[in-house]
């Protein structure tokens, strides 16, 4: 996982890091500062009081990986993102909501193709069932002409 972490970093995407828990945010945050001392990394959550300055300098690129609960799984649109759902087997990440986490990847033009890792210890009902959903719609959104990637151009 640090791998792949590290390649959304060196490809200068925002990383949102899903958790499940709000318990979580904390000690994933340290870890986080540990592995990539460079990088300013925040974790925020619905009991958050800073939460709307820290989406916004997420937005800005002053915070470079977010670490959040689903709270930020929808409406939130930030360019050059990649995703990662941590215990993306975890029985509270249903099919619906591994999709809106999903599509916090990949919203800008310049970068149609974010990346989006589902971590987790098995591969679940939800996880397959998500994925197809989300290739389904990239094929539509190819088909009509809203989905270009780089190469395409």
């Amino acid at each position: 996982m640090r791998k792949s972490i590290r390649t959304s970093i060196q490809r200068e995407a925002q990383v949102f890091v899903f958790v499940t828990r709000i318990a979580q945010i904390e000690a994933f945050v340290h870890l986080m500062r540990r592995t990539f001392p460079g990088i300013h990394i925040e974790g925020t959550s619905s009991q958050d009081p800073d939460r709307a300055g820290k989406v916004t300098a997420f937005r800005e690129r002053t915070i470079r990986l977010l670490v959040t609960t689903t709270i930020l799984e929808r409406g939130v649109t930030i360019p050059r993102s990649d995703v990662f759902i941590l215990d993306a087997d975890n029985g509270l990440f249903d099919e619906a909501s591994l999709v809106q986490m999903a599509g916090r990847a990949g919203r800008s033009m310049d970068d149609p193709t974010g990346r989006v890792v589902f971590a987790s210890s098995r591969r679940t009902h939800s996880q397959v069932k998500a994925v197809a959903q989300i290739r389904k719609m990239n094929t539509i959104a190819r088909r009509k002409g809203y989905l270009h990637l780089p190469n395409q151009a």
